[in-house]
């Protein structure tokens, strides 16, 4: 569990710019939705139906949730509106425009992140997949500043005994004589430089350290955040702490803007949330087009025909492919707006494998650079030869973009073409371990004498 907080620590062309909204006002006041069952039910990984708890915390009320569980607010189905809330965890997350439990927008915190470009992450759900890699920034993470409390601090000769493992006994010992109680259980996981936490599993609990005016400071992230949440059409603004300014917006919500519901959620620990408020908005007026500050280029590959699902057969799999491309049945896809493949919008079991397949028309024969990345597992082939086979790395190196996230311009291939028809596929399999993400994106480096399709 505790590795999480690293790892859960697209493209900057084509982002989108609204410069033809404009936001009416609230047409309901604000209703505030207390911890009720009245108003919420809560519901456990598995589906089943949880007690709703009410637990103070540094001094103030609100719902506990545990790893894993989701409160619904049972009354109101919100397109447009503003929410408020104060939240406390690790990952706390708001789900919205909720079709049903598999299908909906979620917004969750990266609070151990706190100053980082990724403290704030957007992702569309579809059929329950969780696909952070997919949707990374500028885009769909944003940077916020979270509060901390400092709880102590050290000479910076300290840096060189915290390194990655258990805690040894003389560092115990310093933490006790500041009135830091750590268990023997407690490791360290270094970050950048002279950041990382201190995780102890006695409790779940973890203390952030950085280096700050010449000493190592621990701070307690779990702190009450003010959050506030502002939705119309498919625009998204989000507020932390300063209900002036937003810290983080995504002008191109994947989903459609159908009306949906709310919900609390607890994906990768213990968090809590208190004074929940909504007030419904009036739909934006249109006063002009949908501007993109960059047009995406040509040059990425959006058209495809998309294989049924199969079992992977990890052995045989070029033979396989030929069984697929003469036997198997195919339909016609479109990548979303930024060129993303997101293969969780067509399906769920993220157990099997697909195949993704381009024609590639030349006039001539030809070398041509393709770039791509993906997630979780991709062989690619051109006319049946095998030119890349590899699986995502959740701990990359550094070359392979960060976290292991999508980008575009991370791997790379020179396609031969010949004279004629050339057929490009992708076997792409899901994230298994994870349940996480299953899609890719890909570019040619030119179309001269291309023909796309």
């Amino acid at each position: 569990m505790y590795t999480i907080f690293l790892k859960f620590l697209i493209l900057a062309l084509c982002i989108a710019q609204f410069s033809c909204k404009e936001t009416e006002k609230r047409i309901d006041i604000s209703h505030e939705f207390p911890f009720t069952s009245e108003h919420w039910t809560v519901e456990n990984a598995d589906g089943t139906e949880a007690e709703i708890t009410i637990k103070e915390f540094k001094g103030k009320p609100g719902i506990a949730l545990k790893a894993s569980q989701i409160a619904y607010l049972k009354s109101g189905d919100f397109k447009n509106f503003e929410m408020e809330f104060y939240c406390n965890g690790a990952y706390p997350g708001l789900g919205f425009r909720i079709q049903d439990k598999k299908n909906y927008e979620y917004l969750y915190l990266r609070v151990p992140s706190s100053t980082k470009k990724d403290a704030l992450q957007y992702i569309p759900i579809y059929k329950g997949s969780l696909p952070w890699q997919l949707y990374n920034y500028p885009q769909y993470e944003g940077k916020a500043t979270f509060p901390f409390q400092t709880v102590g601090a050290f000479p910076t000769r300290i840096a060189d005994e915290l390194i990655d493992g258990k805690l040894n006994q003389k560092l115990l010992d310093q933490f006790t004589e500041q009135a830091i109680s750590l268990s023997s259980e407690a490791e360290v996981i270094r970050g950048e430089e002279s950041s990382g936490y201190i995780f102890d599993p006695h409790d779940s609990t973890a203390l952030l350290f950085d280096k700050v005016n010449e000493r190592i400071e621990f701070s307690d992230f779990r702190i009450w955040v003010h959050i506030k949440l502002e939705v119309v059409e498919d625009e998204m603004s989000v507020y932390v702490e300063d209900m002036e300014t937003p810290s983080f917006i995504v002008t191109n919500l994947k989903r459609n803007t159908a009306s949906g519901g709310i919900s609390l959620i607890s994906d990768f620990g213990e968090v809590y949330f208190r004074k929940v408020q909504i007030a419904e908005l009036e739909e934006a007026k249109d006063t002009g087009t949908k501007v993109s500050s960059v047009a995406l280029s040509k040059n990425y590959l959006t058209q495809w025909q998309l294989s049924e699902m199969f079992n992977k057969d990890t052995i045989n799999f070029v033979a396989q492919l030929d069984s697929v491309l003469v036997n198997g049945k195919f339909k016609s896809i479109e990548a979303d707006d930024d060129a993303l493949v997101n293969i969780s919008r067509f399906y769920d079991d993220m157990t099997k494998t697909v195949v993704l397949r381009h024609t590639l028309e030349s006039d001539a024969d030809r070398q041509v650079r393709l770039n791509f990345d993906y997630a979780d597992h991709l062989a690619i082939f051109l006319n049946s030869e095998v030119l890349f086979d590899k699986g995502m790395d959740f701990q990359p190196p550094s070359t392979k973009g960060m976290e292991g996230r999508v980008f575009v311009d991370d791997e790379e291939v020179s396609l031969n073409l010949k004279k004629g028809q050339n057929t490009l596929c992708f076997m792409l399999s899901a994230d298994n371990r994870q349940k996480f993400n299953w899609g890719v994106i890909a570019k040619l480096e030119s179309l001269k004498g291309i023909t796309s399709r």
